[in-house]
């Protein structure tokens, strides 16, 4: 049959409290039968549409007679579809009526024999289904016109639809260490966690409703990544990788390239921040903020912290990964120095601008580094850039810290380039991270004194290692916030594909949250093996303070300490996805409600929506249905926007036993239903839908 759906005319209903057109199928029915009980129907094509019912198209010359010879099976009615489209209204025998008033047991027995009406549930008092009978003498469609705007008894009535609907519901993490990673959801709780640190990557993936596209790959620069580490060990989770030897970069197509020189015994590092991009959701481990993306190790010869990158090395790797990623984390870099070659700047700036998979730039992200000290900076006094310890004679020596009054990085300023800084636990800078000029957002790790003289709050990420157990609970530092950052920049290429490096980066900086803790760290105190601790400047003027501030930036405020915030996974998704283009018309989504805020409390419940266009929408007109009663919307909501709605309880209520929230537009016309069950509601938590 013909893909377009025949029609014989328009009628109407009403649905939602509204009066809706219809187009009759010319050659559809609907018969509540099973295909395998339609015999007389072999030849013509069958579609279950429920659990009990079945489409049945036939040419439009036979529909009449198809459709008598159907009847003597079960139940038959008219296929319809809303006017001008192909959403299908398909009607049972079933209708919903909602008296206007508490009837009596013999008021209902009169209603049901007026209209020739089986009685087959009581909801409540006032809410029943009924089912039509062969005496009913009218359609469901002509019926539900009927009761609507002839019988005084009822307020409300609607069909019964048969619905065919797709699940939308992401299962999150089983993986035993996720419970902990307070880094990427809220559900953790400890006395040095502040829930403004979360980086909200569970939320993203929800919006998503997967957790990345294994189209989109992420590098990493570092010490080498276990292949065959559980949390990396699915077909294809690798795009590609590949070692330094000498001056030889030995890659996955080479026929002499070993999978196990990737990793060396207790050389971890890379290993942990290949598992904060992208560990896999598989019950394993860990879990990192892109599981579904694909990774793209390439390890540096290395010894102990140490890394060795020559300018001509760092050429090899870039010219390697120029066409193979869409991101390259970085977690390493040094102070207060850190030049590069002309011709490493003039490759990194190409790239950033017309490299990567999609020829769309590499998003270049660096660590900002460890030492408490500025990355891009020139002072007047001198800043400790070491932490003033070493390992002598198999034991910690304090030396003195190492200053400096010049701070210089030529990455800095670099367009599709960005430096992280660390964020603790309690939402405070992390004491060792660096800051001032060239930071473009922070993330949330580690926490510790860089001095190692100070208790300071913070929790620890957990992650992927190489050691037996496969997990370290203490991964940390500005390496950890980057390969964040990167796995986050990741499910924002998945929610739009179209995007430059450049807008990546921007879109990361104009959603990155700015409610955090400004609170900043006493000096250093004096030790009997250091008593004057007068070199404890940082941070330095004129950054020692974290204020955000307006310093003309296309994205927004700036704050020395966290740049322009802590990258906020679900806020960058839905600006990404806004940014694909939706012809500015409005498209308006329903994206979680609060239903039980804290026990049967009606009236502060609430609704939260999406605008995913790229422009404003006058909420006007727009409302809100639950269970017959309307709440009407006002106000704006911006484009990329998500907004949160409290209920009003003098127009309707979120039941605690479940119900469906329709999104109606200014027409009356149904944007969306979003269901919840009782079982989905919790105290205090959000239903995603």
């Amino acid at each position: 049959m013909a893909n377009a759906i025949k029609t014989s005319g328009a009628v109407y209903t009403y649905r939602g409290g509204k009066k809706i057109l219809l187009d009759k199928a010319a050659d559809e029915f609907i018969t509540r039968a099973l295909p395998e009980e339609l015999d007389a129907f072999d030849t013509e094509e069958k579609k279950q549409v429920s659990s009990a019912s079945t489409k049945v198209i036939v040419e439009p010359a036979e529909l009449d007679t198809a459709m008598e010879e159907s009847r003597l099976i079960a139940p038959t009615h008219h296929a319809y579809y809303l006017k001008g489209t192909k959403d299908s209204f398909f009607v049972t025998d079933r209708i919903l009526v909602t008296f206007k008033t508490t009837l009596p047991a013999a008021k209902i027995d009169q209603f049901a024999a007026k209209y020739s009406l089986l009685q087959l549930e009581k909801y409540t008092d006032k809410d029943y289904l009924f089912q039509l009978t062969q005496y009913t003498g009218m359609n469901p469609v002509k019926l539900i016109v009927q009761l609507t705007e002839n019988e005084p008894l009822v307020e409300y009535v609607e069909n019964d639809l048969n619905q065919q609907v797709k699940t939308y519901a992401l299962s999150l993490p089983t993986d035993p260490i996720y419970a902990k990673q307070w880094h990427l959801h809220n559900h953790f709780v400890h006395a040095d966690l502040d829930s403004r640190s979360c980086s909200r990557c569970e939320e993203a993936w929800l919006i998503l409703d997967n957790y990345g596209s294994s189209n989109v790959v992420v590098g990493v620069t570092d010490d080498g990544c276990k292949l065959n580490h559980p949390d990396f060990d699915s077909l294809n989770k690798f795009g590609g990788w590949g070692y330094m030897r000498g001056t030889r970069l030995i890659n996955n197509s080479d026929i002499d390239a070993s999978p196990a020189q990737m990793y060396l015994p207790g050389v971890n590092h890379g290993t942990s921040c290949a598992g904060v991009i992208g560990g896999e959701v598989d019950a394993s481990l860990t879990v990192g903020a892109a599981p579904g993306c694909k990774l793209f190790p390439v390890q540096w010869e290395s010894d102990g912290p140490s890394l060795f990158i020559s300018d001509s090395k760092f050429l090899t790797v870039l010219n390697y990964v120029a066409d193979k990623v869409d991101i390259l984390s970085n977690s390493w870099g040094g102070v207060p120095r850190s030049l590069w070659s002309l011709q490493v700047v003039d490759k990194i700036t190409q790239l950033a601008q017309t490299g990567g998979r999609r020829g769309k730039g590499i998003v270049f992200l660096f660590a900002a580094g460890n030492e408490n000290c500025p990355i891009s900076h020139t002072s007047t006094e001198d800043v400790p850039y070491t932490d003033g310890i070493d390992f002598q004679n198999n034991q910690w020596v304090w030396v003195g810290v190492e200053t400096s009054k010049r701070f210089v990085n030529n990455f800095v300023g670099i367009t599709g380039v960005m430096h992280v800084a660390a964020l603790g636990s309690t939402a405070q800078r992390s004491h060792y991270s660096n800051y001032g000029t060239g930071i473009g957002i922070c993330a949330p790790s580690s926490n510790s004194h860089e001095y190692h003289r100070m208790t300071v709050k913070g929790l620890g990420i957990s992650t992927a290692q190489g050691t037996p157990s496969g997990v370290t609970a203490s991964f940390g530092g500005t390496s950890s916030a980057t390969p964040l950052v990167a796995g986050i920049a990741a499910l924002v290429i998945s929610a739009n594909n179209n995007l430059t490096a450049a807008e990546v980066i921007a879109v990361l900086k104009q959603t990155a949250s700015k409610d955090l803790n400004m609170t900043g760290y006493a000096k250093t105190p004096a030790a009997n093996y250091d008593p004057n601790t007068s070199w404890d400047i940082s941070p330095v003027a004129p950054f020692d303070k974290g204020d955000f501030k307006n310093i003309g930036s296309a994205d927004g405020t700036w704050s020395p300490w966290f740049g322009h915030g802590k990258v906020d996974a679900f806020a960058a998704v839905i600006k990404a996805a806004a940014l694909s283009g939706h012809n500015g018309h409005a498209n308006l989504k329903i994206i979680s409600a609060l239903v039980n805020p804290s026990g049967d409390d009606y009236g502060n419940e609430k609704i939260s929506m999406l605008n995913s266009s790229a422009q404003s929408t006058n909420l006007s007109g727009w409302s809100f249905l639950v269970k017959g009663r309307k709440q009407v919307l006002s106000g704006q909501i911006n484009g990329g926007e998500a907004i949160t709605v409290k209920v009003d309880p003098s127009k309707m209520a979120l039941s605690n036993k479940g119900a469906t929230i329709s999104l109606l537009d200014p027409q009356g016309n149904k944007i969306q239903d979003a269901v919840y069950k009782a079982a989905d509601v919790k105290v205090g938590e959000a239903v995603v839908f």
